[in-house]
């Protein structure tokens, strides 16, 4: 099992966004995992603050219509759960 990554506020805040992101569309990780292509496994990991990868990051926040920059500041998530 990967070991979470921290230590970098940026970091975190990245993983708590994307969590909050698929939550406020409504999406299971399944539902994530089709629509991207990436593996539920993956998507997890990176969820948990277990992985990082420039390439995962880039197709979720096409997904979310959003700047890659935009997930490591806080975010105002209408329908995210806290």
């Amino acid at each position: 099992m990967k070991k979470k990554m921290e230590g970098d506020p940026e970091i975190d805040m990245m993983f708590e966004n994307l969590r909050s992101l698929r939550q406020a569309q409504g999406w299971t990780v399944e539902e994530l995992s089709r629509l991207s292509g990436i593996r539920i496994k993956v998507l997890t990991d990176i969820e948990e603050g277990r992985d990082f990868d420039v390439v995962h990051l880039i197709r979720l926040c096409e997904l979310y219509h959003i700047k890659p920059a935009t997930v490591f500041y806080h975010m105002e998530i209408p329908g995210a759960q806290p």
